[in-house]
């Protein structure tokens, strides 16, 4: 599945503006809501896609990456 070309295992740099109430980060890829675990607010680097829903996109660090 695909949402806006995103696919499994794709890579972006993203910035993450804030947090869910779950306390994941939040961003967006091509407009499309992305969920990234393991950030605080302010976070910048690449992550990679670990699941694509019908309307969002959850994501994980890629690499090693400063705050």
């Amino acid at each position: 599945m695909a949402v806006r070309g995103i696919k499994v295992g794709d890579i972006y740099e993203v910035e993450i503006k804030s947090l869910t109430q779950r306390g994941d980060g939040f961003a967006r890829i091509k407009g499309v809501a992305t969920f990234v675990k393991n950030v605080n607010v302010g976070w910048k680097g690449n992550v990679k896609v670990i699941k694509v829903g019908p309307t969002y996109v959850v994501a994980e660090p890629a690499s090693e990456n400063t705050e």
